[in-house]
């Protein structure tokens, strides 16, 4: 199948996209600057110009595409608000119009589970689970919204579903460099010790679900993938450093206080005009210092997904330099 995808030039694009070639596909991949269509032709990709916010150049993209994953997105862990909704819903929303004109039989979109991270504790729960609120950082709620257009689209025309990886990890990751820089600036601690659960997702096991989704899933529905177990973060980040060769230390500051210096320090950041990142944010303490564990059996049972890599598998592949 001719499949096209967007954010190819990313993280999980630079898995996914040799996966989609290994099946037997051909990956068309959107790209929005030069550096962009060097990474994904280099990925094996044919890379063609144009932007989530330029519906024209999505629906010039598309032609001949059956399928679209669709994981590009802007994320950090800061940042404006209104950048967020732009990339992220509108652009969502101009690539599903763009679908809907071009042929495309089936959309997959890849969400967040910080979709239901509200700031407070989810101890394995499923899709079922309805937060309290919606989530207080610009990322997540973008990508809510995002999800809701997606999954209202479905059609008997275009099937439509979301998966919604949790904490995403693997080998070229940049969150490795960026606990680099913060332990070898004594900024790294732990919030709560760092003893609450968060579940994750490596990189190839999210490939897998991806693959899987291509021929399986009931449309309009949105599936946890996860690496199939979940660990504190302490237990899982001090491994996952190790093998990178951080040691990350046992530092730690209490949640609330945390929390307190995070809207301090956004409110300052804002007034300000501040272009850099606060050295911690709401959506820090919100993502890094709340439980955040998961139940897929749904993906399991309708998707088929299986992992490819159990947690224990992956750390050791990463201190063997394999992936």
């Amino acid at each position: 199948m001719r499949i096209f995808v967007t954010g190819g030039s990313g993280f999980v694009g630079g898995y996914l996209i040799p996966k989609l070639i290994e099946e037997g596909h051909d990956v068309v991949a959107l790209a929005r600057s030069s550096h962009s269509l060097k990474e994904v032709e280099a990925r094996g990709a044919r890379g063609v110009a144009g932007d989530l916010t330029d519906v024209t150049s999505l629906r010039a993209a598309l032609q001949g595409c059956e399928i679209v994953v669709h994981a590009g997105a802007a994320f950090e862990m800061w940042g404006d608000d209104e950048h967020f909704y732009t990339v992220n819903v509108e652009g969502t929303e101009n690539l599903l119009e763009a679908a809907r004109g071009g042929g495309v039989r089936r959309l997959i979109y890849i969400s967040a589970a910080s979709v239901i991270a509200d700031g407070s504790p989810a101890n394995m729960v499923d899709e079922s689970y309805q937060p309290r609120r919606t989530p207080p950082d610009g990322y997540s709620k973008s990508k809510l919204a995002a999800e809701q257009r997606v999954v209202a689209a479905n059609s008997p025309e275009m099937t439509t579903l979301a998966l919604r990886p949790p904490f995403i990890w693997g080998k070229g990751h940049s969150m490795t460099e960026t606990m680099r820089q913060a332990v070898a600036n004594g900024r790294w601690m732990w919030i709560d010790g760092g003893n609450h659960r968060l579940s994750t997702v490596h990189v190839e096991n999210l490939c897998a679900a991806v693959i899987s989704s291509l021929y399986q899933g009931k449309g309009g529905e949105i599936y946890f993938i996860t690496d199939g177990e979940s660990r504190s973060i302490r237990q899982f980040l001090t491994a996952w450093m190790e093998a990178e060769g951080i040691k990350l230390g046992s530092r730690s500051v209490p949640r609330w206080m945390a929390a307190v210096s995070a809207s301090i320090l956004a409110r300052i950041w804002r007034f300000l005009n501040l272009k850099s990142m606060p050295p911690i944010t709401p959506s820090m303490v919100t993502m890094m210092g709340t439980e955040l564990s998961l139940r897929d059996e749904k993906a399991r049972d309708n998707l088929q997904y299986r992992h490819v890599l159990t947690i224990d598998e992956g750390l050791n592949a990463l201190r063997n330099k394999l992936t």
